[in-house]
């Protein structure tokens, strides 16, 4: 089967979906945290059609209507604020349903409200509609609303366009505090639940990418290593350890992760380290050199390591390890910097990849998964493998923390512009910080722009187990 075509659509779709899903997130904070979102886009502009708009609401006088689902209203609300509207309603459980809405006009040209129920509906001004009194049953689009317009909250338009590369948000009032319901005009605390849940939203992808993995191939048991392969003419090879073979100790200390192991390897390199494997029903003693000149790639011991899986049949006990495994990823991803500057993993091999570097992955990626489920299996140790769901977690994850980063314009950067309001009671001005955002996102995107043509020229080389 030709893997070029669906390596390519899985590519596109896995990173539309990152982006939407993480725009997704910064819009139900949003919404829940009631900041008005003027549009949510699927895809890049331009605009192919929009979807629907969402429920609205207007504030007239202090009365509290429902804009119903498609609503658009007949004037900008931007710009209509605090003029006198008429407006008629139906009651739907106990709210407000907006039917129709005018500007109000009066023969004088001033705005006089109607009077109370408890007047007399003969006196309201010329071409009202009665005022209706509790009692009476409301016909549709019989209740008269008349006040000055306080508060338009229009709805949020769901939009499709043509470019297929994740989403948007249009947020009220991003950049402007003096906007009303904006997201500059919310407190700081709602602007950072906001910034913090699309980063959030990768995070909990990646944790429901990895119940989904579980449920296939079984929970890990985590507190036990075992070599799932060994490199041939590695120094583990040479020290004859096989694969499956389970450690008990390194260097008379008890293993209880793969981290643990790790560690114990990088602060033994190019020094003898005795092993206690289990193999079978037998204990063996060994002894292996891990070698500093191996790469990282390659493994100093020259073995992939893993942990032992349990069949489940229940998606609710994944959900523990499906925690674990995300935060020991985001670990691990951490710990990046920190190894290359004290020397353990060489720059090179830490190389970020880029389009082509990742669409080449999943080109490998998709390839061996749909060749392990054509090609009958040999033994019963041989299973499907899910190298392409494990490259999604891996991107998802890298996505969520990218964002965190204190880069102006990325996430982490407008959260820490937020920080001074919460700590010292003061404000960094917004066009100051719109400027900053602006010029850092230039410099952002032209160094993405070179770290994308190395990419074309240089692409990593990523060599599946």
């Amino acid at each position: 089967m030709n893997t070029g075509f669906l390596g390519g659509l899985v590519f596109v779709l896995v990173f539309a979906g990152m982006i939407l899903v993480h725009e997704l997130g910064h819009f139900i904070a949003a919404r829940l945290l009631r900041i008005e979102v003027e549009e949510f886009g699927i895809g890049f502009p331009p605009r192919l059609l929009r979807l629907w708009r969402g429920k609205g609401t207007i504030l007239v006088g202090k009365k509290c209507l429902v804009l119903p689902l498609n609503f658009d209203l007949p004037f900008d609300p931007k710009t209509s604020l605090h003029r006198p509207v008429d407006a008629t309603a139906d009651s739907v459980k106990g709210r407000l349903v907006l039917r129709t809405i005018a500007f109000a006009a009066t023969e004088d040209g001033q705005y006089r409200p109607d009077p109370l129920p408890e007047h007399d509906p003969a006196s309201a001004r010329p071409g009202a509609a009665p005022v209706k009194h509790s009692k009476d049953f409301p016909k549709p689009g019989e209740i008269h609303v008349s006040g000055i317009l306080n508060e338009a909250r229009p709805g949020t338009e769901v939009t499709l366009n043509w470019i297929p590369l994740g989403g948007f948000n249009r947020i009220k009032g991003e950049d402007d505090p003096s906007v009303p319901g904006g997201m500059a005009a919310a407190s700081p605390w709602k602007r950072i639940a906001v910034l913090l849940a699309g980063p959030t939203m990768n995070l909990l992808a990646a944790v429901v990418a990895y119940t989904f993995l579980f449920y296939q191939i079984g929970v890990p048991n985590t507190h036990i290593v075992v070599i799932a392969e060994v490199s041939p003419g590695s120094p583990a090879e040479m020290a004859g350890i096989k694969t499956g073979d389970t450690v008990l100790t390194a260097a008379g200390e008890s293993i209880p992760s793969v981290s643990r192991l790790q560690a114990i390897i990088r602060a033994h390199l190019d020094q003898p380290v005795s092993l206690n494997l289990q193999r079978g029903d037998q204990q063996i003693e060994t002894s292996v050199t891990p070698l500093s000149s191996r790469t990282k790639r390659q493994g100093a011991m020259g073995v992939l390591l893993g942990n032992p899986l349990h069949p489940t049949s229940s998606w609710f006990e994944t959900i523990s390890p499906s925690f674990d495994a995300t935060y020991g990823s985001i670990r691990e991803l951490l710990a990046l910097p920190g190894q290359i500057v004290a020397g353990a993993i060489q720059p090179q091999e830490a190389q970020l990849a880029g389009p082509r570097s990742i669409w080449n992955l999943f080109q490998q990626t998709v390839s061996r998964d749909v060749q392990s489920r054509e090609t009958p299996s040999t033994s019963e140790t041989q299973q499907p493998t899910n190298y392409t769901l494990m490259a999604v977690i891996s991107l998802t994850i890298s996505l969520g923390i990218l964002n965190l980063l204190p880069i102006p314009a990325l996430d982490g950067g407008r959260i820490l512009f937020t920080l001074p309001e919460i700590i010292v009671r003061r404000r960094i001005p917004a066009k100051f910080e719109a400027i900053v955002h602006g010029v850092g996102l230039m410099i952002f995107m032209a160094l993405l722009g070179y770290f994308y043509i190395l990419d074309f020229i240089h692409p990593v080389t990523i060599n599946l187990p």
